[in-house]
């Protein structure tokens, strides 16, 4: 559907704005269709381009937990992978050598937390102790907002919660576009235009706003004189 979206060879996408095209259909899991359509086929490419994508979008305004530049020996994504009956969108783990780095990945699209312990009991017990000591939570939305709140209300990550928004995400594809290979390249041109038709894409600032014409200056006064007093 990537590619069928980003080629206007479906709409299928206006689903994501907020449209229903059937009167029946009451209710549609957006989040859990952008996850898929969005970074599914990542989740085929190599485990450099894996890296690539997840290095630069951490790394975008944390470079305290950048991952290392060097290729993974193993990479892997699993989809909603569930444990204690917790169910976070994406689990992904990069292997270098004896060393695995854990990413827990919440995505939010048009919708709120499910409950206010939502990224809580992720950290706290879908996670064990050793997870959590080589793990990195992150919370994606149109906004950072219900991350920055759950943070705020009881702060359990010590540092490890990152908060990005959608528009992280295209700056990240954007930035990746050099790396390595052209499958990387190729997948993230696919995920910059759907972004694009989902209206996530850079502020280009007022440009195309014309500048306000200014009344021509009068020779009326229009500041009331003083009255005189009388002594």
């Amino acid at each position: 559907m990537l590619h069928a979206f980003s080629h206007n060879k479906s709409r299928l996408y206006r689903r994501y704005l907020g449209h229903r095209d059937e009167t029946t259909e009451l209710k549609v899991a957006e989040e859990d269709e952008m996850t898929s359509t969005l970074m599914g086929p990542l989740a085929f490419l190599s485990p450099a381009a894996i890296a690539a994508f997840w290095h630069a979008l951490v790394h975008l305004r944390n470079p305290e937990h950048a991952l290392p530049i060097e290729p993974p020996t193993r990479a892997e994504m699993y989809f909603w992978p569930r444990n204690r009956r917790i169910e976070p969108d994406l689990r992904v783990e990069l292997s270098w050598g004896a060393h695995t780095q854990i990413l827990l990945v919440e995505f939010k699209w048009r919708a709120p937390l499910s409950g206010k312990e939502q990224l809580h009991d992720q950290w706290e017990h879908y996670l064990d102790a050793d997870e959590k000591s080589r793990a990195l939570h992150l919370f994606i939305g149109l906004d950072t907002s219900e991350g920055s709140n759950a943070q705020n209300r009881r702060d359990v990550w010590n540092g490890k919660l990152i908060l990005r928004s959608w528009f992280d995400v295209l700056t990240a594809v954007t930035t990746i576009r050099t790396g390595p290979g052209l499958e990387l390249l190729r997948w993230s041109e696919q995920v910059r235009l759907c972004l694009k038709l989902l209206a996530v894409e850079p502020f280009n600032g007022f440009k195309h706003f014309e500048q306000p014409q200014l009344p021509a200056p009068s020779d009326h006064v229009f500041f009331a004189q003083p009255a005189s007093v009388n002594s």
